[in-house]
C-alpha cells in the first residue's frame, strides 16, 4: 500500500538555508510514497518566499506574520493531507534513509505508531556534536552519560530484525516515556515521524512557548501513546556560530517553560503512566528553586520575589543553607542583591 507524508518546515529569514532542508526531503531514498512539502513561513523578510516557489508544485507555501516556530507547526499540521506527518527545521537537513529506516522499523512494532531517532549537529563538513539527542538531555539533566533503558521499557538490536545500516546494527527502545518526560526531553521533532491517528486536536505544539514548544508537544503525544526510539542519526541538526557570545545561556525561559509543562501536562494528566503527585510536586519545586536562583544571578528582583512566593505557596522551602540563603536575599533591596551577586562572579570567575 502506498504512504502518504507531509513534511512540515517553519522558516523565518532562512533562505539560505531551506534550499538544502528541501532538497534533503527530495533525495529521500523511500521509494512508493507520497511526499507533501509544506513551508510555512513565519513572517520572513529576506527572499524566503522566492526560493521556495522556485520549486514549483513540489512544495506548498504558506505565510503568516511572525507567531513562532509552535504556531507554523501547527498550521502545516492543520493543512497537512498526509497520512503521516514529519517536521525539518529549515536551516537543518535529512540523511537520505531518514523515511526508508523508519518505516521499516515500524513495521516491527505493530501498534505503535510514532518513531524518532538521534541526529548530530554539524558546522560546515565537520560533524561537531555526533550524538545531538545524548547532549541534550545530558545537559538538562546535568549527567554525563544517558541510559536510554532508564526511559524506555523495552530495547532491542536491530539485528534481531534483521535491519542494518551501512553494514551495523544499533539500538532500538520502544514503550512510554511519558513519566520519564517529567525531567527532560528525549526527543527532537524534526526527526519524528508521526500517524495522524495520534494527533487529537490538543496534541500541538506550544504556542505561547518562547521556547521548548516541541517539548510541550512530546509530552502530550507520549501522555497516551507508545513511541519507538533508533539510536541512530536520520538527521543533521545546523550548529551556528557566533549564537552564543557567553559563556552561560540564559536559562529563564527553558525553566520557565519546563515548569509550565509539570504543571499544565503533568499535574492534570489522566495517563495511566503519569508520575506519582508526589514526584511531580517535587520536580515543581525543584524548577521554582532553580528558576529563583537564576532571577537573582541576573540581578531580577521581581522575578525572584515573585518565585520566591510560590515556592513559600507551595509548601516552602527545604532545608538547606544554599535556599535559605537565596530566600533571604529575596529581601533585601536591589542595589544591595546586585552588588552580591558582582562580587561571587568576580570571585568564581563567572
Amino acid at each position: 500500500m502506498k504512504k502518504s507524508v507531509t513534511v512540515i518546515i517553519p522558516t523565518y529569514n532562512r533562505a539560505h538555508y531551506i534550499g538544502e532542508a528541501i532538497d534533503s526531503i527530495l533525495a529521500q531514498d523511500i521509494i512508493d510514497c507520497e511526499l507533501e512539502i509544506i513551508v510555512v513561513d513565519d513572517g520572513s523578510k529576506d527572499n524566503t518566499e522566492e526560493v521556495v516557489r522556485n520549486y514549483g508544485d513540489r512544495v506548498r507555501y504558506l505565510r503568516q506574520k511572525n507567531q513562532g516556530a509552535g504556531v507554523a507547526r501547527n498550521r502545516g499540521i492543520d493543512e497537512a493531507r498526509g497520512e503521516w506527518i514529519a517536521f525539518l527545521d529549515s536551516d537543518d537537513r535529512w540523511l537520505p534513509y531518514k523515511l526508508s529506516l523508519q518505516f521499516k522499523i515500524l513495521e516491527n512494532y505493530p501498534g505503535i505508531k510514532i518513531i524518532h531517532s538521534n541526529f548530530y549537529t554539524f558546522d560546515g563538513d565537520r560533524i561537531i556534536i555526533p550524538r545531538g539527542l545524548d547532549y541534550w538531555v545530558m545537559s538538562l539533566k546535568g549527567e554525563n552519560t544517558v541510559d536510554w533503558s532508564l526511559a524506555y521499557p523495552r530495547k532491542h538490536r536491530s539485528s534481531e530484525f534483521n535491519i542494518l545500516l551501512d553494514g551495523k546494527d544499533f539500538d532500538i527502545y520502544a514503550g512510554n516515556i511519558f513519566a520519564a518526560l517529567l525531567h527532560a526531553s528525549y526527543g527532537a521533532c524534526w526527526t519524528m515521524l508521526i500517524h495522524r491517528s495520534c494527533l487529537k486536536d490538543n496534541i500541538r505544539f506550544a504556542a505561547h512557548f518562547p521556547t521548548w514548544e516541541d517539548y510541550w508537544y512530546l509530552c502530550l503525544l507520549a501522555e497516551h501513546n507508545d513511541i519507538v526510539f533508533i539510536d541512530i542519526a536520520t538527521a543533521e541538526n545546523r550548529g551556528h556560530r557566533g549564537e552564543r557570545l557567553t559563556s552561560r545561556p540564559d536559562l529563564i525561559d527553558p525553566l520557565k517553560c519546563h515548569l509550565a509543562i509539570c504543571q499544565s501536562i503533568f499535574m492534570d494528566s489522566k495517563s495511566p503512566f503519569k508520575p506519582d503527585i508526589k514526584v511531580i510536586e517535587e520536580k515543581c519545586k525543584d524548577l521554582r528553586l532553580r528558576l529563583m536562583k537564576e532571577y537573582m544571578k541576573k540581578g531580577d528582583l521581581a522575578g525572584a520575589k515573585k518565585t520566591r512566593t510560590a515556592i513559600e505557596e507551595g509548601g516552602g522551602f527545604q532545608a538547606g543553607m544554599t535556599a535559605s540563603l537565596y530566600r533571604l536575599l529575596t529581601y533585601l533591596p536591589f542595589n544591595i542583591v546586585s552588588h552580591m551577586v558582582r562580587a561571587k562572579r568576580k570571585f568564581s570567575g563567572r
